[in-house]
């Protein structure tokens, strides 16, 4: 290979960052550095994911705009990352990636567009207007199933997040739904013709798994009433657009996608596509909703996926901002 991509994920912003964004970082420069070490022209990748209702509410605990929380949270992190001399003048990543960048927001709404423009394999809209009702954590971003989360002891308390013991959320409003139910075929025929695209086996095992049990479509908007603090979603400022879809964007509008002064500085065609690496409890987002995405939008695939385990607390529990 001539040059070599590799990422992090986007830590999330909204508090201080902690071992496990560590681990990743240094596991994500020891390969970087290799690649370097044997003349592989190589782009690493790690920042921050700065969007979503978890952002917002905690400037609001803390006094503070949401652009100013994410700051101070991106200085801390880049504190961290520079005494391990992971950063550039340490010879580590070539981008601190942070979603608040312009070039970001133009090419999240460029994925939008492509996206809603296309059909699904069965010939479909991949992008279609709903109404959502359910529970979403806002520490996982994520919208949760019966089999994700802990009832409440009390009748008519709202249930809790498995990973971080927190109340979810009863969201009920209307939605941009993204038709992923259509994309199972297509997924289990990538993960079957590339067994080394979900890595380690075990992980693969689980993603195969989930996907075989039949998806569900994913919500990917929210009202601007009840998330301001987002990427609006292009032609419907009601809207604004799911952090996921946000987040994971980054791995390919960083190297200039869907935005020419950014193509033209890096070179999306030069380094894409990457390796990801990443904890375990992101597999889902990043083995199956981004190569759903990428689909969808004609997008050439990821090298893979690489998803370590996590780092546990004293009581068995994932380290977790929000549990701190």
């Amino acid at each position: 290979m001539k040059t070599f991509y590799v990422t992090t994920p986007i830590y999330y912003a909204n508090s201080l960052p902690h071992l496990g964004h560590l681990y990743t970082t240094v596991v994500a420069d020891c390969v970087a550095r290799h690649r370097r070490q044997r003349g592989c022209e190589t782009y690493f990748l790690t920042g921050t994911d700065e969007h979503g209702i978890n952002v917002q509410r905690a400037a609001a605990r803390e006094g503070r705009a949401p652009k100013e929380q994410v700051d101070y949270v991106v200085g801390e992190l880049k504190k961290m990352f520079a005494a391990y001399r992971l950063d550039a003048e340490g010879g580590g990543y070539d981008i601190f990636m942070r979603t608040t960048e312009p070039f970001h927001y133009e090419g999240v709404a460029n994925l939008w567009r492509k996206i809603a423009a296309a059909k699904t394999p069965t010939g479909r809209e991949a992008i279609y207007k709903g109404f959502y009702e359910g529970w979403f954590c806002a520490p996982c971003a994520t919208f949760k199933t019966e089999e994700e989360y802990v009832r409440a002891e009390r009748e008519g308390d709202a249930p809790l997040c498995a990973i971080h013991e927190a109340p979810l959320d009863r969201v009920s409003e209307e939605s941009y739904f993204f038709r992923l139910s259509d994309y199972g075929d297509a997924l289990l025929a990538l993960y079957e013709s590339r067994p080394d695209f979900v890595r380690p086996e075990a992980r693969r095992n689980e993603v195969v798994s989930f996907v075989s049990r039949g998806l569900q479509d994913l919500s990917v908007s929210r009202l601007k009433s009840s998330v301001s603090w987002a990427i609006p979603v292009p032609d419907d400022t009601a809207h604004t657009i799911y952090i996921w879809l946000d987040a994971l964007t980054n791995y390919v509008t960083a190297i200039g996608w869907g935005n020419e002064e950014r193509e033209r500085a890096v070179g999306f065609e030069k380094f894409w596509p990457a390796l990801h690496l990443l904890a375990k409890d992101i597999l889902r987002q990043h083995a199956i909703y981004w190569p759903a995405f990428l689909m969808a939008a004609g997008i050439e695939l990821p090298v893979g996926v690489f998803s370590h385990g996590l780092w546990l607390d004293p009581e068995g529990r994932k380290m977790s901002k929000t549990l701190r």
